[in-house]
């Protein structure tokens, strides 16, 4: 039989634009839970500047924590911290993060009272108030209201989400990932056939998501792309494309048929047209999640020359 190659526009009219993957989601949403339970309960022992400094010593994720939920700029907290240190004549090499200015203030005395002070109450302190623009000292100020954030369920749930973000993308191209070669490893059982996964091919100088049959002989290339955003890797995708079928003209010329396919779907396709266009060009088919029926048509169609 034959396989028929999807139109650009049958591929963009049938994209599927939000993967959802319900244990999946059940799955982190569980963690989400877990996580806003265990930092909630640390955050709501904050009453005074001395259960400050108790919560920053027993959490090593204490200042990740408060800038977040408090809604303080860690760029210009660090640059304070910054400040501080060269006001107090500290040797300074680089700018230190989150965790290495927590650290610095366990192993000094000097460096974790300045730094409470500024945490508790910099918005209304005379020395910072000198030397720090208003509009940079407000959030600094643990009053009521900043306390009850600190207490605020949702809050925390929030500054969980983002600190989930990506792993969560990870775990989702992981999922896409595993239904494609369930449907793959289906197909390929049916024909006889062997299949690699994350595997360098040679002769394209880099790795493809799943290759028939071996990497030093391929005879079908699957390429897998899922974008939710927009992002100069899909660039970087059209580029690979474009080198890929150019190799594999030039492996067809001397006599070895290697057939291209693409499975790309997702919001972000969408959002990078002028790059899905060409990456359509250049496949010999190209997938996405509505229309995986024709991986078997492709396979069915080729079977012969492998």
């Amino acid at each position: 039989m034959s396989a028929k190659k999807m139109s650009y526009e049958e591929l963009f009219n049938s994209t599927t634009m939000f993967y959802i993957n319900p244990a999946y989601e059940a799955q982190i949403e569980k963690e989400v839970q877990a996580k806003t339970a265990s930092i909630s309960m640390g955050l709501r022992t904050i009453r005074d500047k001395e259960s400050l400094k108790r919560y920053i010593i027993d959490h090593k994720d204490s200042l990740d924590n408060l800038t977040s939920v408090a809604e303080i700029s860690v760029e210009r907290f660090k640059r304070m911290v910054s400040m501080i240190r060269k006001d107090r004549g500290f040797h300074f090499a680089t700018e230190w993060g989150l965790s290495k200015i927590r650290t610095a203030m366990m192993e000094s005395p000097a460096m974790m009272e300045s730094i409470l002070n500024l945490l508790w109450d910099g918005k209304n302190d005379e020395k910072m108030k000198a030397c720090i623009p208003a509009f940079y000292l407000e959030n600094l100020s643990m009053d009521k209201t900043t306390l009850l954030k600190l207490q605020d369920v949702n809050n925390v749930r929030q500054l969980v989400k983002r600190g989930l973000e990506g792993r969560y993308s990870n775990g989702v191209g992981d999922c896409i990932l595993a239904d494609i070669e369930k449907e793959l490893k289906r197909v390929c059982s049916k024909y006889g056939l062997e299949y690699q996964s994350n595997v360098r091919v040679p002769i394209l100088d880099r790795a493809v998501s799943f290759v028939l049959e071996s990497p030093t002989k391929p005879r079908l290339i699957l390429d897998v792309s899922y974008s939710v955003t927009t992002s100069s890797s899909q660039g970087s995708k059209k580029t690979a494309a474009r080198k890929t079928v150019e190799t594999i003209k030039k492996e067809r010329a001397a006599g070895r048929n290697i057939i291209y396919v693409n499975f790309l779907d997702g919001a972000g396709w969408i959002g990078r047209q002028a790059d899905l266009k060409e990456i359509h060009r250049c496949s010999d088919y190209v997938l996405n999640f509505q229309n995986m029926g024709l991986l078997e048509d492709i396979i069915d169609a080729h079977i012969d020359e492998f």
